[in-house]
């Protein structure tokens, strides 16, 4: 990423003032790039008429459009630094089951406290278009998406994908689709896009969807962003927790494929309702 000069304000007496360049580089991984979005945001309205945000990292792209970032690098950070002001390296990185301790952590690293805990990303037109050749368009509503765990674990939606698929078409008439990085079969006549997608990729598929039922909590964190409704699948209880009143998400350590429907039922979603084609999402 090349420097681009400094923007300026006009200061007292009509005397100008650089902003300051600021750039800051989230641990690597995607769970880290979105659990940073909320800490992130809150950091450039407070200091909006004293700085400019760039951030550096391989998922920068989930921050086109973002209202509290003017550039993105993907580079070597250290290659950078003297083109800004001011380098950040949020510390740690997001564990698993304790995402929420490191956002609000990565948040007092920046100096904001953090109220609104849930990342957001922001879709625009050319997504959808771009999004076009993956034929999700074909497909009747509803549109539920599953989401395995990778491939090195082992992984209950795999072994059970194909019976909860016919279940989710028996009751709802539902088409399915796969994303993220699992293996294993797909469900009979499941559009199958594993592997294929950058994380931006996904997020715009899932808007266009209107379940995801996810083992893989970065999918399901992209799913929160984009404000999509969700059944979360934990291995043992304790990765489980109660469903707030009026959430959009349910978790639930299914030991039968019916149980997946009856917390998807908890969502009381209206399947009938079109999204339109194009939306954004902030």
């Amino acid at each position: 990423m090349s420097a681009e000069p400094p923007s300026r304000l006009d200061g007292p007496a009509g005397s100008e003032r650089a902003l300051r360049r600021v750039l800051i580089v989230p641990p690597a991984g995607l769970l880290a790039a979105l659990l940073a979005e909320p800490a992130i945001r809150l950091f450039g309205q407070t200091f909006a008429s004293e700085q400019e945000i760039t951030i550096c990292h391989e998922y920068a792209d989930l921050y086109i459009g973002h209202p509290g970032v003017r550039g993105l690098a993907y580079g070597d950070a250290g290659e950078l630094k003297e083109s800004f002001d001011k380098v950040i390296y949020l510390r740690g990185a997001p564990r698993k089951g304790a995402g929420m301790d490191w956002m609000f952590d990565a948040a007092g690293q920046l100096g904001v406290r953090l109220e609104q805990q849930t990342p957001q990303i922001l879709l625009n037109s050319f997504d959808f278009v771009r999004s076009q050749r993956f034929g999700l368009s074909k497909l009747a509503r509803p549109r539920i998406v599953l989401a395995p765990i990778s491939a090195d674990c082992p992984s209950w939606l795999s072994s059970q994908g194909a019976e909860v698929g016919r279940l989710l078409k028996e009751k709802w008439g539902a088409s399915l689709v796969y994303v993220g990085g699992g293996s294993g079969p797909a469900a009979p006549e499941a559009k199958d896009l594993r592997g294929k997608l950058t994380a931006r990729e996904i997020a715009t598929v899932l808007r266009q969807c209107e379940l995801l039922i996810s083992e893989d909590e970065e999918i399901a964190a992209l799913a929160a962003a984009i404000h999509l409704p969700m059944v979360y699948l934990g291995k043992n209880s304790w990765d489980c927790w109660p469903m707030k009143e009026g959430s959009g998400m349910v978790s639930v350590c299914p030991a039968q494929p019916q149980e997946v429907l009856e917390a998807a039922e908890r969502l009381k979603i209206s399947w009938t309702k079109e999204k339109p084609a194009e939306e954004s999402v902030l």
